[in-house]
């Protein structure tokens, strides 16, 4: 079984150009591969982003956390008011990007790019067992979590395509009701803000072939 987290879009515009950006070398992998980076930002009352803070930065090979500092200096969202007056934006970003490696190193795409709640704790529910039964399922489904000033969802809602069983939606409201967040703040105030968790189940198509039926009977049953 598995659970993958997709990333979606969500919140203000950000200006944030990353792309081709020369990360580091000698990386074991061939393959194009995906990075999740976070940070908080602070954008001042002109939309710019004035403080910034990369969560495990320590992690990171240096080149590479040099090339996102240096974009995060140049990004933008639109001016933030309070009432009538201006206000800074405090929030969590999030970078999926897609690391690929060539003969100078590798070069980094952004995916996709949130602003939102930063979280700081995650959990995930029991698997759905009607679900874990079934081998070879695949199924996706989002839900919306509005961050309250505590931290934590005050309100879930779950979307699913028709005919989804309610076992996959009860597990993503089980899951988010308990996710703790730093909340958005505007002028040092927390507010409310909105978490889009975009999950993909998916089970192993661990049905064993009966080998004792002949080849041409099991393409038969196949059809």
């Amino acid at each position: 079984m598995k659970i993958r987290l997709n990333s979606v879009r969500r919140g203000l515009p950000l200006l944030l150009t990353l792309l081709a950006v020369p990360v580091w070398s000698g990386e074991p992998s061939k393959e194009p591969y995906p990075v999740t980076v976070m940070a908080t930002v602070l954008f001042d009352v002109d939309g710019r982003a004035r403080e910034f803070n990369v969560l495990d930065e320590e992690t990171l090979p240096p080149q590479f956390l040099q090339g996102i500092k240096s974009r995060f200096v140049n990004a933008r969202i639109p001016p933030q008011f309070e009432g009538r007056s201006p206000a800074t934006f405090r929030t969590g970003v999030r970078l999926e990007m897609l690391i690929s490696p060539n003969e100078a190193g590798a070069t980094v795409k952004i995916q996709s790019l949130n602003v939102e709640p930063l979280p700081l704790q995650r959990y995930f529910a029991s698997y759905p067992d009607d679900i874990g039964r079934v081998g070879g399922w695949e199924g996706q489904v989002r839900a919306i979590c509005t961050v309250g000033i505590t931290g934590v969802c005050s309100a879930i809602q779950v979307e699913a395509l028709p005919g989804m069983p309610d076992s996959v939606r009860r597990f993503a409201k089980s899951s988010l009701e308990k996710w703790v967040f730093e909340p958005q703040e505007l002028n040092g105030r927390a507010v409310e803000g909105e978490y889009i968790m975009s999950v993909q189940l998916s089970t192993v198509d661990a049905m064993p072939v009966d080998f004792r039926v002949p080849k041409f009977d099991r393409v038969l049953l196949g059809r």
